[in-house]
């Protein structure tokens, strides 16, 4: 199922007859004539070539036709028209292997699909996609801890991408200091509005940042753990986000995360528009950045329409 993200910016002409004509090539594509969808978008964008969201339209009909060279020519011209890419072309340009994975990332994208979200996204995550990365999380870093004789306590936590807050729940009652980010400025209004039992915030910081950008903010060796529950599915290349995490956690402090995994190689993004990690990669991301994997095994935190989907749990830490 591809979702598809857009802006009252790039999701309009500015022609109210041109905007209708777009609404029916959507329709015709639901319906399954793509053939349809790409001769009324031919003559939309004769006349509004600027036009994002019928050029990303106009790649998914073309696609669907077996034309991927067509698709990811619109598809560039969607990128051209709007570099911040609300529309998630360049995870489009991936997943048919026109770029990248590593390049295609795109939080532009990720933040105003998570902002409309945000209100119905704890009930659908748990019931509907049983998600369930907080509490394999958890398990994981127990087990950790009981391994090495250590007390299962994190002074200061930094829960990357943390949403409306499903990780911090889980981890507030074994953490002192805990801070959040995510693209998502309605997720972190979400987030904020959660309380401790004893009527104090559940995050003691927040911010609507990155979360290379949140780490890159935060002071050398100043964390215990850090976690990202689910977040690296959204994206391709780690290395950067490695590198800051070990950069600010303490000497022995851990990193626990899950990902979507495939059995080949590197780094792809699948059908679902989400990124998988191979395995292998990560392992060599992680030994670049300097941090040496303590458990990495295969978990799956949600379904989808019913089926487990494929990934690895994993903990790392600092030496």
């Amino acid at each position: 199922m591809i979702e598809k993200g857009s802006t009252a910016h790039s999701a309009s002409s500015g022609d109210t007859t041109l905007d209708r004509r777009y609404a029916w090539a959507e329709a015709a594509l639901k319906e399954g004539d793509a053939a349809a969808c790409v001769e009324i978008l031919d003559q939309t964008l004769a006349e509004a070539y600027h036009f994002t969201a019928a050029w990303h339209l106009y790649g998914l009909a073309q696609e669907a036709l077996g034309r991927n060279e067509e698709a990811a020519t619109a598809w560039r011209q969607c990128v051209s028209l709007d570099p911040n890419d609300h529309f998630g072309a360049r995870l489009d340009l991936a997943r048919i292997g026109a770029m990248s994975a590593e390049d295609a990332t795109s939080e532009t994208f990720s933040g105003t699909l998570f902002d409309a979200y945000a209100e119905r996204f704890d009930s659908h995550l748990t019931q509907a996609l049983h998600y369930n990365a907080p509490a394999l999380l958890k398990s994981a870093l127990v087990r950790i801890c009981d391994n090495a004789d250590r007390p299962f306590r994190f002074d200061t936590v930094l829960d990357l991408g943390c949403g409306t807050g499903l990780m911090g729940e889980a981890i507030r009652a074994e953490t002192g200091f805990l801070a959040g980010c995510d693209v998502s400025p309605r997720m972190i209004e979400r987030a904020r509005a959660k309380m401790r039992s004893d009527g104090q915030p559940l995050y003691d910081k927040l911010a609507v940042a990155s979360l290379t950008a949140f780490l890159s903010s935060r002071p050398e060796a100043c964390a215990d753990l850090v976690l990202a529950a689910d977040v690296f599915v959204y994206l391709g290349e780690l290395g950067p986000a490695f590198a800051q995490t070990a950069r600010v956690l303490k000497r022995g402090g851990l990193f626990a995360f899950t990902v979507q995994s495939h059995d080949g190689e590197g780094v792809v993004v699948g059908a679902d528009r989400r990124f998988a990690h191979a395995e292998a990669w990560l392992r060599q991301r992680l030994g670049e950045a300097g941090l040496q994997p303590l458990l990495l095994e295969p978990a799956s935190t949600r379904q989808d329409r019913g089926v487990a989907v494929p990934g690895l749990l994993v903990v790392a830490e600092r030496g």
